[in-house]
């Protein structure tokens, strides 16, 4: 029997919320400090939600890099555990590996609070395998990165007789959710959550950028076209998220993906009126991020705006 109050996990996880204001955790030592808080007050007894509904029972450990920003989440470490042979044959047939941890390049941690519960997303930066494979130097006598999904890649390595899984998060998007234990909520509501925080996040941008142009001067050419370039990103990240979801195949890293090839993927699963939508935001947006030597004139760029907002509210409605 656990000696932490996990019959009060919600409660607990209101109380650390209210501890760091509610607002997104962003510094390295308040970072630090939410992990440490999370194991003196609950022993990492918590649920580790991921963006494919897969999860963890706990966090046994963790670490944060200050150098590099790496944040590593520990799920089971047998790598000193003394185990006779039948207690590491027995634990062996449901975990062979020696460690089981996931990582990411930490961006923020997010509280969501409601009236009797609190949950916590995190989100990271945008690594490659070659960036991720620089961060695993090491002394491995073998090293593997495999495709795991679209915002996660699986690094296997062998260390000795040690087998090191870290799954090692490497698109910006809000992948993970910690959630207190017996809560009520499931891995699906946890998917639901992270896909709903994405693209709010995504719309309260957009209408950051309607309101920028609403005020911005006609003559300010290059503020326009900036400001239009700021929705080819978010719209960009609109399409990458919603690819993820629909369990798209993207064969780029998340850096590489192109507006292009993503209207060409989602495009075809679309009705006329929203094919049509986004054929002419990818034309006008192509417009003014070259030099097309053609007016800079603010009502297109509005336009391009309002079809970016208007298909990032259709897709955020869709995963409510």
């Amino acid at each position: 029997m656990s000696c932490y109050p996990i019959d009060k996990s919600s409660s607990i996880f209101i109380e650390i919320a209210d501890k760091f204001g509610r607002s997104p955790i962003t510094d390295h030592d308040s970072i630090n400090l939410f992990f440490d808080t999370l194991r003196s007050k609950l022993g990492g007894l918590v649920i580790l939600d991921f963006l494919d509904m897969s999860n963890w029972d706990r966090i046994e450990n963790f670490s944060l890099d200050k150098s590099t920003g790496i944040l590593s989440l520990t799920w089971h470490d047998y790598r000193h555990k003394v185990e006779s042979e039948s207690e590491k044959e027995m634990r062996q047939m449901a975990f062979p590996a020696s460690l089981y941890t996931c990582a990411l390049q930490v961006k923020s941690v997010v509280p969501l609070v409601g009236s009797s519960q609190a949950i916590f997303v995190i989100n990271g930066y945008a690594k490659t395998e070659k960036e991720i494979r620089k961060l695993y130097p090491g002394a491995a006598d073998e090293v593997k990165i495999l495709d795991d999904s679209f915002f996660a890649k699986r690094v296997v390595r062998r260390v000795g007789h040690d087998i090191e899984i870290i799954d090692f998060h490497c698109a910006p998007i809000f992948s993970l959710a910690i959630v207190p234990k017996q809560s009520g909520l499931g891995s699906h509501h946890s998917k639901q959550i992270l896909y709903t925080h994405n693209f709010r996040g995504a719309l309260s941008r957009m209408n950051a950028v309607v309101a920028a142009l609403d005020r911005i001067d006609e003559e300010d050419h290059d503020g326009i076209a900036e400001k239009v370039n700021t929705s080819r990103r978010i719209m960009e990240f609109v399409l990458k998220v919603e690819c993820c979801s629909r369990e798209l195949k993207l064969t780029k890293s998340y850096s590489q993906v192109l507006l292009g090839d993503l209207i060409g993927k989602v495009k075809p699963l679309k009705e006329s009126s929203v094919q049509t939508l986004l054929g002419k935001f990818a034309e006008l947006a192509n417009e003014f991020s070259h030099d097309s030597g053609k007016p800079i004139e603010i009502s297109k760029a509005k336009l391009v705006a309002m079809l970016a907002l208007t298909y990032t509210t259709l897709i955020e409605l869709e995963h409510r």
